[in-house]
């Protein structure tokens, strides 16, 4: 072997100790999404956000909300979509392809002021936590 293949076999293997380097952490803890809290809905609202003013237009978006109840816990969880104005880009309410609805259980996981759901595609959608309460039905 000359220098030059020596100098590049260095190389190769340094670049590839970087890459498992990188690459382990993610793999390791890239495992499977859970979604341990279930709960049906119970109601079905709307939530306005105002947004603008001074040099810009005031715009009102209206965001679909959706109340949970679970056996220990209340949540309203507030959709990201607009329900107001052209679709073209997103759905105007979470879900998927089959929406989110009155009576319908949900699965979900809550990690600070965000709930993750997954859709029936598989799909996971970002909800925002409006609010937390206690179920006073539920177990204590």
């Amino acid at each position: 072997m000359n220098r030059v293949q020596v100098i590049a076999f260095g190389h190769l293997g340094l670049g590839l100790v970087l890459f498992c380097c990188i690459a382990s952490p993610n793999i390791v803890l890239a495992g499977e999404k859970q979604y341990p809290v279930e709960g049906a809905v119970t109601a079905l609202g709307t939530n306005q956000e105002t947004t603008g003013g001074s040099n810009t237009p005031v715009t009102n978006m209206t965001h679909r909300t959706y109340t949970v109840k679970t056996p220990t816990r209340i949540f309203v969880l507030e959709c990201s979509y607009w329900m107001n104005g052209f679709h073209i880009h997103s759905p105007s309410e979470c879900g998927g392809s089959k929406k989110i609805e009155l009576g319908d259980t949900i699965h979900f996981r809550v990690q600070k002021r965000h709930a993750y759901l997954q859709t029936a595609e598989g799909k996971e959608q970002k909800l925002a936590v409006l609010s937390e309460g206690i179920n006073e039905a539920g177990t204590p």
